[in-house]
């Protein structure tokens, strides 16, 4: 599928964003790790969640619809799934957090994925499974596991990514034994692994911080919770930047303003573009100003660097994104990719390693490509917005990974999407 957007009439408008991807995930898995039942209030749903929807079936949990909200009937710990092929879409979050929880039984699981998600690293899971003599096979894109996972020390690196931290996480307090997971630096990402603690400990599951480590006591049983999702902070990256771009103020609401979400920083990432940014009931007003080149690390919120250099295309002067490294492993290789479409508008972005630079222009319209990745299209939508020559995107659906209300939201400031 294609979609065509431009302009349109830019308005001083308020979007609500939808909630949050990473937290409906962890809600999702500790609701089905729990004695009991729970109700997440509003979760967001899209391919990614229905994906871990579809593995917390498997591990054993029911759950149904309440209107906006789910209600989940826990598994009490108990991990079924054995001889079951699991389907993760496109979510690495759901595949990753998945292999060591369905690791706590005995019973071999078969995980499978669409687009590159079987070809992105998973070695950190591969070197415990085989140092523990436990099963890790991939083959014509399936993976195979076969716990048990014994409780223990793991030393993972803390720069290949945090959701394999998250998943040990997970599933170590279901060990019989205590476990101790040890960082090996630089950690980054640190954020997303504070919104896991903060969802296990919702739950009642306790994880003392040390230097670079966690301690994890073991035969811990997880509480029902009662949550409401708050909004995502990397969707409202794309609305701050589409503020940015056009120079029209936007109010974005369902946004917490003590979130722990890394992402968040795009807030502060717009005042150094040049943007006014206050509060507001229920989230923020952006006021725009003349925009100008920032430079800014992304190791702990990479997921913010397609909208960044999309922002950036316009801003006065070269911008500097250090940190941008794992762009590379993700949906797309999303250094490549933007270089790629943002070329086609007239843009100049060129990377060194993990540093990429963009020069601000002025672009003009083109016809790109999604790679697939709901990033991508969302990044070059907000730049299009901003422009009077329109942009074709090719293969726009890619938004329902994520964000499938995303062109109906965008709409709504006005812009023009055919």
């Amino acid at each position: 599928m294609k979609i065509t957007v431009s302009k349109g009439n830019p308005k001083d408008t308020e979007i609500c964003i939808p909630a949050s991807k990473s937290l409906t995930h962890r809600a999702l898995i500790t609701a089905a790790l729990a004695e009991g039942t729970s109700r997440l209030i509003e979760p967001v749903g899209n391919a990614d969640t229905e994906a871990t929807l579809r593995c917390i079936s498997s591990l054993g949990a029911e759950w149904e619809r309440a209107g906006k909200d789910l209600i989940i009937h826990g598994t009490g710990g108990r991990i079924g799934g054995g001889d079951t092929l699991l389907d993760c879409g496109e979510s690495g979050s759901t595949l990753r957090f998945m292999i060591p929880l369905f690791a706590m039984s005995s019973g071999e699981v078969r995980f499978c994925g669409h687009g590159r998600l079987m070809e992105r690293p998973q070695t950190v899971y591969e070197d415990i499974f085989r140092s523990q003599g436990l099963k890790f096979e991939r083959e014509n894109g399936i993976l195979k596991v076969q716990g048990p996972l014994k409780a223990g020390t793991y030393r993972i690196r803390g720069d290949i990514s945090s959701q394999f931290i998250s998943g040990m996480l997970f599933a170590l307090p279901l060990a019989e034994g205590d476990s101790v997971i040890e960082i090996e630096p630089p950690y980054e990402s640190g954020s997303y692994v504070d919104l896991t603690l903060s969802a296990l400990a919702d739950a009642g599951i306790e994880i003392a911080e040390g230097d670079l480590k966690y301690m994890i006591r073991g035969s811990q049983v997880y509480h029902p919770v009662q949550s409401r999702i708050e909004g995502d902070a990397s969707q409202a990256a794309f609305f701050i930047a589409l503020s940015m771009l056009r120079q029209v103020p936007l109010n974005i609401v369902n946004l917490n303003h003590h979130s722990r979400q890394g992402d968040a920083v795009m807030l502060k990432l717009a005042e150094a573009f040049g943007a006014e940014v206050r509060e507001i009931p229920g989230g923020y007003r952006i006021i725009p100003h003349r925009m100008k080149a920032v430079h800014a690390d992304l190791s702990d919120c990479p997921d913010l660097g397609p909208v960044l250099f999309a922002a950036a295309a316009k801003a006065e002067g070269t911008s500097c994104f250090t940190g941008c490294g794992r762009l590379r492993i993700k949906e797309s290789d999303r250094i490549a990719a933007m270089e790629e479409e943002l070329a086609k508008t007239g843009c100049r972005m060129y990377s060194d390693g993990g540093t990429v630079y963009v020069e601000g222009t002025e672009p003009h319209g083109a016809t790109v490509c999604s790679h697939n990745d709901h990033r991508i299209v969302m990044a070059m939508s907000v730049l299009a917005a901003s422009m009077d020559e329109a942009v074709t995107i090719e293969g726009c659906e890619a938004v329902a990974k994520s964000y499938p209300d995303f062109f109906r939201d965008l709409a709504e400031t006005g812009a023009k999407t055919e």
